[in-house]
């Protein structure tokens, strides 16, 4: 299958090398893609279509690369609107409502669990995201943590991440350590070759000590996986550091991290993943964007969809409260969900960008400005979503 997207008013490849600025624009662009691959981009006064090709038309509108959620636990049972309801009378957030998603999901029947996650990720898809990190962490025991990676598997276009280390089980309570001993000997094992990417949780109050959490890391490491980390989220215990020293792919929250962290993630390359929206909905501090940026740490946005703390699909969302409330530019927002944002699941390859070589993921928007995410905000802009090549929700995808 061939796929040509003409008539595009501003083609947003965000590969600074193929157009202006640091989104690399195409005005007047084209785009060719030969099955799910992208064969060639550029003015369309210099396109040279091939015979027999499908076509889109933009009509003049923005396209961006398909969006890429980095940071989601959207497998998972049960409602918290209750306890989100406390906060708002001025309860303040308690890590310990997570064992209340945890009992529900154990107990959900399997086929129930898969469906409640598509029709999250199908949310997801009509924003335009195009991919989708994932995270286990509401089993919390060997065979229950093993079905949430075998259900991740199951959902086209994800990455599955192992989040075992995400509280202390209620059953564990009295004996963490005991706990740390059960993920690396048994539960990471299991996980090899069905996880992308070890995470944990850094936080004290139910959470773990840095050195439980570089035990973890460590385990995953061995075992072939890739490193995450949930850091400097409700306090400042250490958690940035040890993902910069041990080279993870990706930071996750940071919204108590320093200079000296911000100097630390900028030497090891590591991503910050930030989550305006979680701060947001608990009334927390927000990420210090403007810090991790001027470090040169590459910064990307994520919705956090969770049933605690962030329950929104919108990735769109993301961008404009990145803005909005973490003082990011429209062009470093945008590039937080889609090339850096592909970095910090590892796809920086294939995804999050449009340029040849790359996968044909792409998102034509309801607007003639790709600022439109930041400006336009709170509705949804994608007006036509291509996947692998395949245009969604036609007859051929």
């Amino acid at each position: 299958m061939t796929l040509i997207v003409r008539n595009i008013g501003r083609l947003v490849t965000c590969s600074p090398a193929l157009g202006e600025g640091p989104l690399g624009v195409i005005v007047g662009g084209a785009l060719v893609a030969e099955g799910e691959r992208i064969t060639w981009v550029g003015r369309e006064r210099e396109l040279v279509a091939p015979a027999g090709a499908d076509e889109l038309d933009a009509r003049g509108r923005a396209v961006l690369p398909g969006l890429v959620e980095c940071h989601t636990h959207l497998l998972f049972a049960g409602d918290r609107s209750e306890e989100f309801a406390r906060r708002l009378r001025g309860d303040s957030y308690e890590p310990g409502g997570i064992h209340t998603t945890v009992r529900a999901t154990r107990e959900a029947a399997e086929a129930e669990l898969f469906r409640l996650a598509e029709e999250r990720l199908s949310r997801c898809r009509e924003f335009g995201v195009t991919t989708v990190e994932v995270k286990t962490g509401y089993g919390l025991d060997a065979a229950s943590e093993a079905r949430l990676l075998d259900l991740i598997l199951r959902l086209p276009g994800t990455v599955p991440t192992l989040l075992a280390a995400h509280i202390v089980p209620a059953e564990f309570e009295s004996d963490p350590e005991g706990y740390v001993d059960l993920v690396c000997r048994e539960i990471i094992p299991e996980a090899k070759g069905r996880a992308a990417f070890c995470d944990a949780w850094c936080e004290a109050g139910g959470g773990f000590t840095v050195e439980q959490c570089r035990r973890v890391l460590q385990t995953g490491r061995l075992a072939g996986l890739r490193l995450k980390l949930h850091a400097e989220q409700l306090s400042h215990l250490g958690g940035a550091a040890l993902a910069a020293e041990l080279g993870a792919t990706s930071a996750d929250h940071l919204e108590h991290a320093t200079a000296e962290d911000a100097r630390a993630l900028s030497r090891s390359g590591t991503v910050a993943v930030l989550m305006p929206g979680a701060s947001m909905m608990t009334r927390t501090p927000y990420a210090p964007a403007r810090l991790l940026a001027e470090h040169g740490v590459p910064i990307a946005l994520s919705t956090d969809c969770n049933p605690g703390t962030s329950y929104s699909e919108n990735l769109q969302l993301a961008v404009a409260l990145g803005c909005a409330l973490l003082g990011l530019a429209p062009e470093e927002a945008l590039l937080g969900v889609t090339a850096n944002a592909a970095r910090a699941v590892g796809l920086e390859a294939r995804k999050g960008r449009l340029e040849p070589g790359w996968d044909c993921d792409l998102v034509v928007l309801d607007g003639r400005s790709e600022v439109d995410l930041a400006y336009h905000y709170g509705v949804n802009l994608a007006a036509q979503v291509v996947s692998g090549g395949r245009l969604l929700g036609s007859s051929s995808s």
